[in-house]
């Protein structure tokens, strides 16, 4: 009928004010009660048993955990207190509810036993070609001491020519699980350093001496005869921790943890870049 929407607004106002009054006993705090009607689409709101079409946001339905900021809101009402003139936010949680942003703590590097899992070795590339689909790929055959020679794909053509790569000897992290770039199949990773801006790239170079398969080890500690993680293995993710330990020093030697990375030869390192992260 044409007296439900006045009788509707009527109810709404009236419950408001109602706790309102009740806020203002129990907080001792005055409110005051501004109405900022909005005009959305028509819908259906439910008074008791019976249904009535509003044009507005009313609804008498009360929530148990519903506060009054909430309720007035939504009616299109803002509530304020006089006491302090600060607008009492709707979405603000209770006091003391609220957890504290606490800052992280930095990772903690791995044990130099948990770096030996990480399958670090001595290769030699044995044949080199561009990736037929990918710019900025090599595709290599690298021989890290067993049967057959592995096909590792490096992100290096805009820094080394293929002349520079055929023969070279790299470090190797040798078990790494099987991936595909563009279509053909990696085995491993090269490691290089790089600055911060990624446009300068230096391929690590083991020691004159150093043997093809030969096992990288710390200064402080002898990998050898520590197996490395099963690179088929789900959730092996020791590269993935030790990564963000790895760096050149200030004098260019390839560090972990600010340990330098050895082989029976000597410190590997990288030809000019120091203070750089290597991957």
């Amino acid at each position: 009928s044409n007296t439900t929407l006045p009788r509707a607004l009527l109810l709404a106002t009236a419950l408001a004010i109602t706790m309102i009054v009740l806020r203002s006993l129990t907080t001792g705090k005055s409110y005051a009660i501004r109405l900022a009607p909005r005009v959305v689409q028509p819908r259906t709101m439910v008074l008791g048993a019976r249904r009535a079409h509003c044009p507005g946001t009313f609804s008498t339905k009360v929530h148990e955990n519903l506060i009054l900021p909430q309720l007035l809101r939504r009616r299109g009402w803002e509530a304020y207190s006089t006491e302090n003139s600060e607008k009492v936010d709707a979405a603000a949680p209770a006091a003391g509810s609220e957890k504290k942003d606490e800052p992280e703590e930095p990772p903690q590097p791995p044990t130099p036993e948990e770096f030996a899992k990480a399958e670090l070795r001595v290769g030699k590339i044995v044949e080199v070609w561009p990736h037929p689909e990918a710019d900025k790929l090599w595709c290599e055959k690298i021989d890290l001491g067993e049967e057959e020679p592995r096909q590792i794909l490096s992100g290096l053509r805009e820094f080394y020519s293929e002349e520079e790569m055929q023969d070279r000897m790299v470090v190797v992290v040798a078990n790494l699980k099987k991936s595909k770039l563009r279509g053909m199949e990696s085995s491993g990773m090269v490691l290089a350093a790089s600055n911060d801006a990624h446009d300068k790239v230096e391929l690590l170079v083991p020691p004159e001496g150093s043997e093809i398969g030969e096992r990288v080890s710390l200064d402080t500690f002898d990998c050898s005869d520590t197996p490395p993680a099963n690179a088929k293995k789900k959730g092996n993710s020791v590269w993935r921790s030790v990564a963000p330990f790895m760096r050149t020093s200030s004098d260019g030697i390839a560090t972990f943890n600010g340990v330098p990375l050895v082989t029976k030869s000597g410190s590997i390192s990288a030809p000019s870049l120091t203070d750089s992260h290597v991957g």
